[in-house]
């Protein structure tokens, strides 16, 4: 049952909407469908909100350090996807703005939004 809380908690509104408004109104040149990236982004915040609970529960270690691992993993991830998959058209100094903007917004979104979620619900 804990997997499900977690699950949910990553896959909310209030995880997922500032993710939405991102991509809606400020990626302008993405290729890919933003009806798709809404029914991708909570599965993906979901499972990844998962990871967390099985780490502290198999290595021992805080949610806290959880969810800081997980925000690396995440931001990892989806800037490789969002690079070799080609999903926007930029220019060198566009991507590297982009880098930045993902690590804060991933930074934000596991290391405040979602521990104080998993911890107050």
């Amino acid at each position: 049952m804990k997997s499900l809380r977690e699950f949910v908690i990553g896959s909310s509104i209030v995880v997922t909407l500032p993710f939405y408004y991102m991509v809606y109104h400020h990626q302008p040149n993405k290729q890919y469908n933003y009806y798709d990236y809404s029914l991708g982004a909570p599965l993906w915040f979901g499972l990844w909100n998962m990871i967390p609970l099985l780490i502290s529960k198999k290595y021992g270690l805080s949610k806290r350090l959880g969810y800081l691992i997980v925000s690396i993993l995440s931001y990892l991830c989806i800037i490789s996807i969002a690079t070799f998959t080609k999903k926007y058209v930029k220019t060198d100094k566009e991507w590297k703005f982009y880098y930045a903007q993902q690590f804060v917004k991933y930074m934000i979104t596991w290391n405040i939004v979602i521990y104080y979620l998993d911890k107050y619900i």
